[in-house]
């Protein structure tokens, strides 16, 4: 247990390192080299190098089972917010979302890694300071969020703001867990919301149904293994629960309009299957792209 008073500057390296952020606390985690585990109560997941996890929502785990190097800022959340002479809302608040990984952002993670007998002379010592510049920087970074917090049902921003966070609490279940397939109770249990209603407010707000969302992260996955493995295409069906090989050609050509051989040839491949339906739609349709034959169940 470290002083909650304090901005917690870690820098991982090598094999086998841990780390603990509690909750009510608020961690930025940069991955430079090789790949990091992160886990939140039962739930893992990996980042790969140059990806950054923006963690809020409770308690998180880092262990480093491989080579690698890593930092991580950790704070109480009170020491992430704007001054009080502000006129900070909740819009402003910091959203827990992965992130690309920027030179913005990765130069403002190391300023505050780095030891202060590195620092220029020129530079400000005060890691308060940096904080809220790194904060101001997330802070932009979520305007697309924003924008579907607009979407969420609530008659105040507080209300709104909580529905996004259960909405994006089954985004990261499905991201996760891509390969176990989740049943629609498992996933409205997250969110704490009915299957009905759940699917409900997550088509207002993302655009699309939470299966739909999971079709499309298979189907990324699917042409990310075809066009940059040299895996077979037999390897990649069993690797995606296919029964045979046919059906994974079946589903991949249903899928982007070509044959597994034509997009490793470097064939243009329909991208309407990776794409988020509008949502300009009308209220009363419903969005039909390519999907390869997987779902959540439901």
């Amino acid at each position: 247990m470290q002083r909650p008073d304090c901005i917690h500057a870690i820098s991982g390296r090598g094999k086998g390192g841990r780390l603990w952020v509690p909750a009510g606390w608020i961690s930025l985690t940069l991955v430079l080299e090789g790949s990091l585990e992160l886990s939140s109560g039962e739930l893992p997941w990996m980042l790969a190098t140059r990806q950054m996890q923006l963690w809020t929502d409770g308690s998180v785990r880092h262990s480093c089972r491989e080579q690698g190097w890593w930092l991580c800022i950790a704070a109480p959340a009170v020491l992430w917010q704007k001054p009080p002479k502000s006129t900070a809302s909740i819009i402003n608040c910091l959203i827990p979302r992965e992130l690309a990984c920027d030179s913005e952002l990765a130069r403002a993670v190391v300023h505050l890694c780095r030891p202060r007998w590195f620092r220029h002379g020129n530079e400000s010592q005060d890691p308060a300071y940096k904080l809220g510049l790194l904060r101001d920087a997330l802070i932009e970074r979520q305007q697309p969020l924003h924008r579907q917090l607009e979407r969420c049902s609530g008659r105040t921003v507080l209300r709104r703001h909580q529905t996004l966070l259960r909405l994006l609490r089954v985004q990261h279940l499905i991201r996760c867990t891509i390969d176990n397939r989740l049943d629609l109770i498992s996933l409205a249990a997250v969110a704490n919301y009915s299957p009905t209603h759940l699917i409900r407010i997550y088509r207002d707000v993302f655009g699309e149904t939470p299966s739909e969302y999971a079709v499309r992260l298979r189907n990324k996955r699917a042409l990310d293994m075809v066009c940059t493995t040299e895996l077979s295409v037999c390897e990649i069906a069993e690797s995606l629960g296919f029964e045979s090989e046919s059906a994974f050609c079946r589903a991949f050509k249903h899928a982007f309009g070509c044959t597994t051989t034509a997009a490793r040839r470097g064939q243009q491949v329909q991208l309407s299957a990776l794409a988020t339906p509008s949502l300009m739609r009308p209220s009363n349709s419903r969005p039909a792209p390519a999907a390869m034959e997987w779902a959540v169940a439901s």
